[in-house]
């Protein structure tokens, strides 16, 4: 149809679809039921038909088909419905933000996404004692690859990132580096060689070693130290960016491997991991990824958390 071009069809969705719309096409994806669906956000089924026909006319077709065990998504509605679903997050957030502020918190939701090490190596001392001089402070983590870091910062999902530098870094956003960091060797503590002031190639190279996930730096990380020392050992082909993971793996065998140092720091303080001595391999520092116009703003909710967790890395790199 020669009419439905995207500013058309953007027009057509503000002037008709509703909240309640969006809401429903989510339920029939999540159920495949327009019955089990309309019940469960509290419609009648005849306003539940209308209401998806009326969704449907909007976007220029229909976004299920029925089958012999209810309904299921057209590729109209498998283009559509992770961007309709996605369209209700920044409300969500807006809705935790007023019910914060409302409820006496002394300021808004920061929303903070982070790589596994940023959470191991940044976060876990810069929140406790960010929270300890701010009590009423409200912040909410999730761990996430740095593939969603940027997009969910630019739709206004998280307000910030703890993460390595992206290259190129995108117009309109900052980086602010906070820790230096770099690939180390570890395994259990009792290893026979943590009993050594040194180790050898030959002796790193006759140990297996646990394999690193098999994405972001731990590959190429990995694949140069084995470059250094000379030759390739066995490896176990357990792959996994989890610190848990990791440690369940070497708790009880002599495997070594490779990853951050900010990603093992808290395992290697309570004596769970312990470091050899061979000279770690750097990589791109730690730091905080944000919109540009955040650190212009001093009054920013997000202002004193960042410089807190620059103070933070600072003391650390001590």
């Amino acid at each position: 149809m020669p009419d439905l071009t995207p500013s058309v069809l953007f027009n057509r969705i503000l002037g008709r679809v509703r909240l309640k719309h969006l809401q429903l096409a989510i339920a029939i994806a999540d159920l495949q039921s327009l019955h089990r669906a309309a019940s469960s956000i509290g419609l009648s089924q005849p306003a539940a038909t209308h209401a998806l026909v009326e969704l449907e006319s909007s976007l220029g077709g229909p976004l299920f088909e029925r089958h012999s065990k209810g309904m299921r998504l057209t590729r109209l509605g498998e283009a559509v419905l992770p961007l309709l679903r996605a369209s209700l997050v920044p409300l969500q957030a807006a809705a935790g933000n007023a019910a914060l502020l409302q409820q006496g918190a002394a300021s808004a939701l920061i929303r903070i996404g982070s790589i596994a090490a940023g959470i191991n190596g940044l976060l876990t001392m810069a929140i406790p004692t960010y929270v300890a001089v701010h009590p009423d402070a409200a912040i909410d983590v999730h761990e996430v690859t740095i593939d969603n870091l940027l997009e969910s910062i630019q739709e206004g999902t998280l307000d910030l990132a703890i993460c390595r530098e992206p290259t190129p870094l995108p117009q309109g956003f900052a980086f602010c580096a906070a820790l230096q960091d770099g690939f180390v060797v570890a395994c259990r503590p009792e290893h026979p060689l943590t009993r050594q002031a040194t180790v050898t190639a030959a002796e790193l190279l006759a140990q297996r070693w646990l394999a690193p996930p098999l994405t972001g730096l731990g590959p190429q990380q990995v694949e140069s130290l084995f470059d250094e020392l000379g030759g390739v050992p066995e490896l176990c082909r357990v792959s996994s960016r989890s610190t848990e993971i990791a440690y369940a793996m070497l708790a009880d065998s002599d495997m070594l491997m490779c990853a951050p140092a900010s990603l093992l720091r808290p395992l290697v303080q309570r004596g769970e991991l312990a470091v050899l001595p061979w000279k770690s391999q750097a990589v791109g520092p730690l730091g905080i990824l944000v919109k540009a116009d955040v650190l212009a703003h001093q009054s920013h909710p997000c202002h004193s958390f960042i410089e807190h967790v620059l103070a933070v890395g600072a003391g650390l790199g001590r």
